[in-house]
């Protein structure tokens, strides 16, 4: 759960940094794209806590 905490901590920070900074943000620019990569960290993150 620690773990889960930190990802978005840093996630948020990271998106927050690329903001202030003027600098494009990692993420995909549309909706599917974001949801796309909600989508695999979910599956990643569930992956983890079954196995």
């Amino acid at each position: 759960m620690m773990t889960l905490l930190v990802g978005m901590v840093l996630a948020l920070a990271v998106g927050m940094l690329c903001r202030w900074l003027d600098i494009p943000s990692p993420a995909p620019p549309s909706p599917i794209g974001a949801l796309l990569v909600v989508a695999m960290t979910v599956g990643y993150v569930l992956a983890g806590v079954w196995s």
